[in-house]
């Protein structure tokens, strides 16, 4: 009973992963806010914001996977939320599950997520 709750749920793992992204809830009428994202996996990712959102709601992402293309444009649930900091400097840290992206991101999003994963099971490897 007690492993159930420590049982790691996620499909595919998470690559601590630090890219330039922007966010904005869908159902509001509002900017983007720049942020970053803290980890990528193939289905989900986490990225920072500054006053906390709630679970259940979906944002657009743009993130910038770095390859000389557009930004990928993600649609995700908030699954998760956790705050980090303190008074004026807190943060708050946001567990997405992907719910949809264009194909042609999809694919990028993808390779990109797949090369990651083989640079850090490289490093295994080398040690």
């Amino acid at each position: 009973m007690i492993g159930d709750i420590f049982k790691e749920k996620r499909k595919y793992p998470r690559i601590e992963l630090r890219l330039s992204a922007k966010y904005k809830l869908l159902d509001y009428e509002q900017a983007f806010q720049f942020t970053g994202t803290e980890n990528i996996s193939a289905e989900g990712l986490s990225f920072a914001s500054s006053e906390p959102l709630k679970p259940g709601a979906y944002v657009q992402l743009e993130v910038d996977i770095e390859d000389a293309n557009p930004p990928i444009s993600i649609v995700a649930e908030i699954r998760w939320i956790g705050d980090i900091g303190i008074d004026r400097n807190k943060k708050y840290i946001n567990g997405v599950k992907i719910i949809s992206m264009p194909l042609k991101d999809e694919s990028r999003f993808l390779k990109y997520y797949c090369n990651k994963i083989v640079e850090k099971l490289s490093g295994y490897l080398k040690q």
